[in-house]
């Protein structure tokens, strides 16, 4: 039903929906035209018929008078000579002379000398009801005191039905049309359809980093393949401009790091021989600098990789014991800030990812919770919403004014109150690429007080468990101005 209902919503479906009705209306204005114009054709040829006849009579009694036109008349209404003929000679007080008709019509739609009505007394005729159009005509007598009336008509109750088979074959005919312009469409519809989402799900998985992806080219030398070319044609640009800029920015790192790590090797030897409080401390000073500047640095490459990394070193992972291991660093912290460090993990929590990046944005959501929560709780949940794994970190500090919940995930971007507290304003700005590169849902929400940050993972799909019992870990270290835990990387402040 959702295939159904995405087929159905297409563009190319509407498209060919209105095409459909278009034609249709085409179609239908041309066999309605049919319609009138060949009905209309047959009346026309009944009125001939009964113009002929009466042109006929008006001859006959010009030669041969009353009594030959009497004749003429009896002769043409008699059953076996015209079945659809309709005659009827009255004299003044209206007394038939000749004809098939017992009586002048008294029900009759007059228009001029032409009138309609409907008839089932004919002589000589079983009872059978007529639809007769006629001609009427006046006779004036011999004499000239007495005048006669000539009625000549036709039954058109055979034109009248094959108007309406006509206009019911018409209207079926239309029906038809439409029915297979909309099946057609559909067709149509779930073909180019398919080869879209073919396209869709080439873009989605280049969108989630890996660039090594390709557009499937039809053989067919159509629009779609076309744009196929030209979409691989652009990954392949695009994919050479990031392999520039990643070897860019590794060579800027090397070429930066070096002489900073140089300088601070220099910094810590001029210390070792300091021995004036006022020098040390600066030289300290400096040494810190430097630190922050290398941590600094090695955070916005790191973001850039995430950015620009693949799922195709995604594994299995267990997220309790994830969460497990990093909230064990974080721990003895908040204890010494004298906070209360709450932990809620439910059991069989699983998910697909990079361990190390989720431990890492997992580590800066709690490095942040502390470093500006000066009292109160800092909690950690992981949970599942709607089946969905989440990790929720809440905390009790001066939390994120709405107005700057999406700047505080742009690089480098602090509030005015954290500018005097150490950091690079770079922890959420990871946290977000990490989101970004799993397809995760990143929300910052008011706590009350406070900041509560979610990380909503996609629906799994059903897996088999792993028989070894084996989970993958992965342990974050504390804030880049605390020294690293294990040799494990550093939280990015």
């Amino acid at each position: 039903m959702r295939r159904l209902a995405r087929i159905l919503g297409s563009t190319t479906f509407r498209l060919a929906l209105i095409y459909t009705l278009i034609f249709g209306a085409s179609v239908g204005a041309l066999f309605y035209f049919v319609y009138f114009s060949t009905t209309g054709f047959v009346i026309r040829q009944k009125e001939a018929a009964i113009e002929a006849d009466t042109a006929g009579f008006q001859e006959t009694f010009g030669r041969s008078g009353m009594t030959g036109l009497i004749i003429a008349i009896n002769r043409r209404a008699a059953s076996g000579m015209n079945r659809d003929g309709i005659y009827l000679l009255v004299d003044s007080v209206g007394n038939p002379l000749a004809g098939n008709l017992r009586n002048w019509p008294n029900k009759a739609v007059t228009e001029d000398l032409w009138i309609s009505f409907t008839i089932n007394d004919m002589r000589s005729a079983e009872p059978e009801i007529a639809d007769v159009r006629a001609l009427q005509y006046a006779i004036p007598g011999t004499s000239g005191a007495q005048t006669y009336m000539l009625l000549v008509g036709r039954d058109v109750r055979d034109a009248r039905e094959f108007r309406a088979r006509l206009l019911d074959s018409v209207n079926v005919g239309l029906a038809i049309t439409l029915a297979l312009g909309i099946i057609g469409g559909f067709i149509f519809s779930r073909a180019v359809m398919g080869r879209i989402e073919v396209i869709t799900r080439t873009c989605l998985r280049i969108m989630s980093g890996d660039l090594s992806q390709r557009v499937v080219v039809s053989r067919r030398n159509d629009e779609l393949a076309q744009l196929s070319v030209s979409i691989n044609a652009m990954l392949d640009q695009i994919e050479r401009l990031m392999r520039g800029m990643q070897q860019v920015s590794d060579n800027i790192a090397h070429d930066l790091r070096t002489p900073l790590t140089r300088i601070r090797s220099r910094l810590e030897s001029a210390l070792r021989h300091m021995k004036d409080p006022t020098e040390r401390e600066t030289v300290e000073g400096a040494i810190a600098d430097a630190d922050s500047l290398l941590a600094t640095f090695a955070a916005l490459l790191r973001i850039a990789r995430t950015e620009a990394g693949s799922q195709r070193n995604f594994s299995r992972i267990d997220l309790r014991a994830l969460a497990e291991e990093v909230t064990d660093l974080y721990e003895p912290l908040a204890e010494e800030k004298g906070l209360s460090f709450v932990l809620q993990f439910q059991k069989d929590i699983m998910a697909r990812g990079d361990a190390n990046l989720i431990a890492q944005a997992l580590a800066n959501l709690i490095d942040n919770a502390i470093k500006y929560t000066d009292q109160g709780t800092v909690r950690v949940v992981l949970t599942e919403q709607n089946g969905r794994p989440a990790f929720i970190v809440s905390d009790t500090g001066p939390g994120v004014p709405e107005a700057y919940r999406d700047r505080v995930l742009d690089r480098l971007f602090r509030l005015e109150q954290s500018r005097t507290s150490p950091g690079s304003g770079l922890g959420l700005s990871l946290v977000a690429a990490v989101a970004k590169s799993h397809g995760l849902e990143l929300t910052l929400e008011d706590n009350a007080p406070g900041l509560r940050v979610t990380l909503l993972f996609p629906l799994q799909q059903a897996e088999t468990p792993t028989l070894d019992g084996k989970s993958t870990k992965a342990i974050a270290a504390p804030a880049g101005d605390k020294p690293a835990v294990h040799g494990a990387e550093a939280a990015v402040s």
